[in-house]
């Protein structure tokens, strides 16, 4: 399997070009499996493994207020807290820390790998459009653009099951055993088969179309100063806040229709008639419901995220 060769632009330029000129002592020994790859399937896979491991270290620091963010969102748990802080307190008063962690096992074990998906399939998509972009030249922007939004959008195909199944979990209030991931997926699968597992798909697709975006802030702000350590953290964090705002109005939506099964939704039925109820209720405001912790939460997650990702990729390149 061979891909194009990627341009030398912010985290895709990873492919280790030809050492025939460095000293022998130099060049470090790659194990035989690895070496009988193309540099650019070896690519792929690097930025694959690093971003999965920057999904984890994010995943880890922000999934508190990803829950505080669902609750506040979910037009049934909303009513029960004043605020985001005061939602933060009454979870912790009435469920103990773990309430703020409910159904981080499915994301952490679906989510990260699909974050290094996002990342590789990014990388892939960027090349796929910049094959001939020699060491040290950028590709435009605009790809960069296009490349992040066909990444999130590919992306969204396994975030919505696994973020219909997190929701599921993070809105059962209760303080004793809660179902596992898998008699959730289980209950879901008996009562609308296949399908009911990818509710709220359209609307999480929208969202995750953010991806353009988020990839654009960070490589924008990366070329500026493309060598400081400090560089993936403040890049991160910007294109998080970028990325999240750019789409937010979705996640509610998203978050919404994913709350309530089809047959007792109501209005909620579909992304077209979640949006028409939402305004007409609750007027436009609605739609930013939750931006707060959202904001919160995709700092610490993006600054994780990219300071992982582009340090396990020093050391995988």
């Amino acid at each position: 399997m061979s891909l194009p060769t990627p341009p030398a632009s912010g985290h895709a330029d990873i492919i280790e070009h030809s050492s025939e000129s460095l000293p022998a002592a130099t060049q470090q020994p790659k194990p035989r499996w690895l070496s009988s790859l193309s540099p650019d399937l070896r690519a792929w896979i690097n930025e694959s493994l690093a971003g999965t491991i920057g999904g984890v270290a994010g995943m880890v620091v922000s999934y508190p207020f990803d829950t505080v963010r669902v609750r506040l969102q979910n037009p049934e748990t909303a009513p029960r807290y004043g605020g985001m802080v005061h939602a933060f307190r009454l979870i912790v008063k009435e469920e103990k820390i773990r309430g703020l962690f409910k159904g981080m096992t499915s994301p952490l074990l679906t989510l990260a790998p699909l974050n290094g998906l996002v990342f590789g399939a990014y990388g892939y998509f960027l090349r796929l459009q910049s094959p001939n972009l020699a060491p040290g030249e950028y590709a435009p922007l605009w790809q960069v653009l296009i490349a992040g939004t066909l990444a999130g959008v590919l992306g969204s195909t396994i975030a919505a099951p696994v973020e219909l199944v997190k929701i599921r979990q993070q809105n059962l209030l209760s303080t004793q055993a809660q179902p596992s991931t898998l008699a959730v997926v289980k209950e879901i699968w008996r009562k609308r088969g296949f399908t009911g597992l990818y509710r709220g798909f359209s609307a999480t697709a929208l969202r995750d179309s953010g991806g353009g975006p988020y990839f654009l802030t960070y490589e924008a702000l990366h070329r500026l100063n493309p060598h400081s350590p400090l560089t993936p953290l403040y890049a991160g964090g910007a294109a998080g806040v970028v990325g999240w705002l750019s789409t937010f109005p979705f996640d509610v939506i998203k978050t919404r229709m994913q709350s309530v099964d089809r047959a007792s939704a109501a209005n909620y039925r579909t992304t077209w008639s979640t949006i028409r109820t939402c305004w007409r209720e609750e007027g436009w405001r609605v739609f930013w419901t939750g931006v707060r912790p959202a904001m919160l939460e995709c700092l610490p997650y993006n600054m994780a995220t990219f300071g992982a990702f582009e340090l396990a990729l020093h050391f995988l390149r």
